[in-house]
């Protein structure tokens, strides 16, 4: 924290002003059975933190995108972060450059609708 919110002050001056932390902001997630959940979650989360409110949240294979298996169908961008480079990079590779990585994904707005490909449940990882 600067003095007066100094650095605020300049980031706002050169036109680059960011969400505050606190704000929260609406989204869909549809899951794959067709069942929609609204989520609300804090600005620049990402599409895996703010599914983690739900009993079955988005699967992730690996905590950098890296896999590719958090993909999701985006019915909605709005609310969202544009893709970085690292994110088309690594869709473009795997394939599904019509995709976004839920891993990836941030969260800057109301309004996304999402449909998620794949869930993961503590019954999965349950012994028989």
């Amino acid at each position: 924290m600067t003095p007066w919110n100094l650095r605020k002050r300049i980031k706002s001056a050169l036109g680059r002003t960011e969400p505050e932390r606190d704000e929260t902001y609406t989204l869909t997630l549809i899951l794959p059975d067709g069942t929609a959940h609204e989520v609300k979650a804090e600005a620049r989360y990402t599409l895996v933190m703010a599914s983690q409110s739900l009993e079955t949240p988005i699967a992730t294979g690996c905590p950098d995108g890296g896999c590719g298996g958090c993909g999701v169908d985006v019915v909605d961008e709005r609310g969202l972060a544009a893709p970085t480079d690292a994110e088309a990079k690594l869709l473009r590779e795997k394939g599904k450059p019509g995709q976004r990585l839920a891993c990836h994904a941030r969260i800057n707005g109301s309004g996304a609708r999402v449909k998620v490909l794949s869930t993961w449940s503590m019954e999965q990882t349950a012994g028989e």
